[in-house]
């Protein structure tokens, strides 16, 4: 069936030439409209390139000084009318205290609805003004937890109206703040990201998009939707239909690249992993693919110049002279990986040339659908490709020892999710999670060291990338203190830091929360690797200082009987010298037990 959509407006309107060429990238009808209306038209040449994926046209009809009407067709099936989703969120957000803070009447009244049906307790404020004075009354009692936030409004705006309510004083914990606007320009979501809102979301906002935002700014998933059979029948063929293709894994962390590869292998494709952009680039020129995994963030060449590049080579080698067919217009299948879950970012991926994009920690159904969306096997155009040397997940299961598998349980991860995540390999998951002590250990010193340095593109990385791994090991408050951290520094340099109050709090929450998940992985480390001779001093195996400072560190926290604090200390002394792994693991153990005469023992061994 065939549906027209039409959109009419009374403004300049065009002239022939004008709309000759409206539809081009990056071209405005002219520099005078650009400078007095802003945008590029980029969002035209997307649009035009969207209908004619469905099957449709866009066109514009056009009066100079009377107004335009914008128009485009679409070829759509029937659908059944799906029962409504009743979104409850988790128990410890029901009831939240929300401030909605618009001047638009009707979209204060949607806004509020939309959140109480939520079961959150709403408050209204129809400008910026109003939203600070209700800040200013709550704070005396209950603060809000929410806040939606319009962007543009007469006197002060969202972002200003951020900014004002971020420096109030005494307003503990801070607010999570969502911005919503009708304007998703690069330029917005960059002012956004620097505020450090928690969320963007461009109205129309429905319903499953506003829960998903709250729940991501919270660090909480949404609810497992209920899967029909039809669902499952198209999953299954999602799955078969990948079989054998071959897909170009590119991401630069040993950890992500694993759970990536377990998904993928285990829906049947062939995974060749490239490191950054730039390797990726080139095995492109070499191999052929039938899609491209590509990470955004990454050292060399990040995705988004990579992807380019690659369009570029696919316009200049109309013979395929790259080593691949075109699967269409649009080339070969780029799908973006991205940890950041701002809005908008979608829209970034498919300016820069990527067809689609998914988010992490990787949701292995998404996956598998979206890649089964764009890839199409075509005869005769592929080459056979390497399977990776990394152990597949079976044989992960076969070989792995029964001292070797994972526990039901672990503080700091949700193992059902994080098992979910790696198709229920159980072994592989503890293999990351040792892994993930190996690599991370030093983390928050490094991490320290670089703030303190004012080098907050070095700090930027190191969070970024615990970010991404604490979602796919199912991390989930490491995850959250990580993207807190991560929005502070993220735009921050030597001359416009964070404040330094905000900075060391959100520091200071991560380190603890990365320590107490070291800790919790500490305790699968091999038994053997603890001292072997009881009878021997601890301290005779330690340097005499790091002896010393473990003593007189863990003592303290030991009488406090704070097990936190006992893993951030463990994390720090081990980060120093790796000699003190064993006896951290020992650390851990006891604290799990609440053992603390047992590390009591141990601290006074380091004492003599």
């Amino acid at each position: 069936m065939e549906v027209k959509f039409a959109v009419k407006d009374t403004g300049i309107g065009l002239t022939e030439e004008q709309k000759a060429k409206l539809f081009n990238s990056f071209s405005q009808a002219d520099a005078s409209t650009t400078r007095k209306f802003g945008g590029t038209g980029l969002g035209l040449a997307i649009s035009k390139r969207l209908v004619e994926m469905m099957g449709g046209r866009i066109w514009v009809e056009s009066v100079p000084d009377q107004g335009s009407t914008f128009a485009f067709t679409a070829v759509f099936g029937i659908g059944r009318e799906e029962p409504r989703t009743r979104r409850t969120p988790p128990a410890d957000l029901m009831g939240l205290k929300a401030l909605v803070v618009d001047d638009n009447p009707t979209s204060r009244e949607i806004l509020q609805e939309m959140l109480e049906s939520f079961s959150f307790e709403v408050t209204l404020a129809a400008s910026g003004e109003e939203g600070l004075a209700e800040f200013e009354k709550s704070i005396a009692g209950q603060v809000f937890d929410l806040v939606v936030m319009d962007l543009k409004m007469p006197g002060i705006d969202g972002i200003e109206t951020a900014r004002r309510i971020k420096k109030l004083p005494g307003l503990r914990p801070m607010p999570r703040i969502i911005l919503v606007t009708a304007y998703g320009r690069e330029e917005t979501m960059r002012q956004a990201e620097q505020i450090g809102f928690d969320g963007f979301l461009i109205k129309p906002v429905s319903p499953s998009v506003m829960f998903d935002t709250i729940m991501q700014a919270f660090g909480k998933e949404g609810p497992q939707r209920l899967r029909t059979d039809n669902q499952e029948k198209l999953d299954t063929a999602a799955s078969k239909k990948l079989a054998g293709a071959s897909v170009l894994l590119v991401e630069d962390n040993e950890i992500n690249q694993q759970v990536a590869m377990e998904i993928l292998s285990g829906a049947g494709l062939k995974v060749t992993v490239a490191g950054n952009g730039q390797e990726a680039f080139d095995l492109v020129r070499a191999i052929a693919f039938d899609a491209v995994l590509m990470d955004v963030q990454m050292p060399v060449m990040d995705g988004y110049t990579a992807t380019r590049k690659i369009r570029e080579l696919e316009a200049q080698s109309s013979k395929q002279e790259a080593g691949y067919i075109s699967a269409s217009t649009s080339g070969l299948p780029i799908i973006a990986m991205t940890a950041h879950a701002m809005s908008g970012d979608h829209e970034k991926s498919i300016a820069a040339g990527m067809n689609d994009h998914i988010t992490k920690p990787i949701d292995p159904a998404q996956l598998v659908r979206t890649l089964a969306k764009w890839v199409g096997l075509r005869e005769g155009t592929q080459k056979p490709v390497e399977a990776p040397s990394t152990p597949t997940g079976s044989q992960d299961k076969e070989s792995a020892p029964p001292e070797k598998t994972l526990p039901d349980a672990m503080p700091e991860f949700d193992l059902t999710d994080g098992l979910q995540r790696l198709m229920g390999n159980r072994a592989l998951y503890r293999k990351l999670l040792v892994n993930f002590v190996t690599q991370y250990t030093q983390a928050g010193v490094d991490i320290r060291k670089a703030l303190d340095a004012g080098d907050f593109d070095r700090a930027h990385g190191l969070v970024h990338a615990i970010k991404g791994v604490a979602g796919n090991l199912a991390a989930k408050n490491l995850q959250q203190q990580s993207a807190a951290l991560e929005k502070l520094v993220k735009h921050a340099d030597a001359a416009n830091p964070p404040p330094a109050d905000e900075l060391n709090s959100a520091f200071e929450a991560f380190q603890e929360s990365l320590g107490r998940a070291l800790g919790a992985v500490t305790s699968l480390m091999p038994a053997a690797a603890e001292p072997e001779a009881p009878e021997k001093s601890a301290a005779g195996t330690l340097p005499p200082a790091l002896a010393k400072e473990a003593a007189t560190r863990l003592r303290e926290a030991t009488e406090l009987g704070d097990v936190s604090v006992l893993a951030v200390i463990c994390s720090e002394l081990t980060a120093k010298s790796e000699v003190f792994a064993p006896y951290a693991a020992r650390v851990a153990r006891l604290a799990d037990d609440f053992d603390f005469d047992g590390i009591l023992k141990l601290v006074d061994e380091f004492e003599q």
